[in-house]
């Protein structure tokens, strides 16, 4: 008897893209295999297999993928998000995207409706599982995050220039609805936390940068019924990625497949 190896489409070919790519296709024992890789410069991907890249996005269909990743930008996600749902599950990582309500509330109906999965990465924030069991018990949750000025894109923030910043500086406060849409490639782990949690509207969100730190440095705290949870973690910084994330991202890929329809953290 054949056992069916779940179809990957992977939409970005960068630094967490290759290292999926290569761990699928060099591991049987991870029982996948790619359904189609995507990327916007055709340059990055010409190496690979021809009949593994998929050149214009809108042909997705024709790969027929279990599973669609997406690894580029929250672009990706409003573009072609919807469509991905009617015909398959979809794991984006760029998490900011679900900041615009109208948008997520879209893509969870489209779920729903088609019997569809939204899988939500736990990326480099632990205790997921945690904030999203206890979601009705939570009356407030917050994530603080700092990082290396270098691993920033502060393309959206009129308010800071990275070649200004020579030390310890707090670059936002506030909720987890503001902060996504100024920094959109940077505070993933703050929309997974308000998607797994009590929403983007309630969900406290800080951001530092720090000319001096090698790592990107996680704090979440919730509290609520008499419950108080805090994680610290420390992720060394590849971009704008951390380390942790190549490795969280293949294990969220490989958990994927046996949950039931709708929004699931993974």
């Amino acid at each position: 008897m054949t056992t069916h190896r779940p179809r990957i489409g992977l939409i970005g070919y960068g630094y967490i893209g290759k290292y999926i790519y290569e761990q699928i296709t060099t591991r049987p024992d991870l029982g996948l295999q790619i359904g189609f890789v995507h990327n916007r410069s055709a340059e990055k991907v010409a190496d690979l297999p021809p009949e593994l890249v998929l050149a214009d996005l809108a042909d997705f269909s024709s790969r027929d993928a279990d599973l669609i990743v997406e690894l580029a930008h929250p672009d990706v996600t409003r573009v072609h998000g919807e469509a991905f749902l009617q015909q398959t599950d979809y794991m984006p990582l760029s998490l900011t995207a679900f900041s615009d309500a109208e948008l997520n509330d879209r893509l969870q109906s489209t779920a729903r409706e088609r019997g569809t999965r939204i899988f939500v990465p736990h990326g480099a924030v632990i205790g997921l599982d945690a904030l999203e069991e206890g979601r009705d018990t939570w009356e407030e949750v917050s994530i603080r995050m700092e990082k290396p000025v270098r691993s920033l894109d502060l393309a959206n923030d009129p308010d800071h220039d990275a070649a200004q910043i020579t030390g310890r500086t707090t670059l936002f406060e506030g909720s987890a609805r503001e902060i996504c849409p100024r920094y959109p490639r940077n505070v993933n782990s703050h929309a997974a936390v308000a998607l797994a949690g009590i929403g983007f509207d309630r969900t406290h969100c800080v951001l530092v940068a720090d000319p001096d730190l090698e790592a990107s440095i996680i704090e979440l705290t919730a509290r609520g019924g008499g419950v108080e949870v805090n994680i610290r973690r420390e992720n060394p910084m590849q971009g704008v990625s951390g380390v942790m994330t190549l490795m969280s991202s293949l294990a969220s890929i490989g958990r994927a497949k046996a949950v039931q329809s709708g929004l699931r953290v993974c």
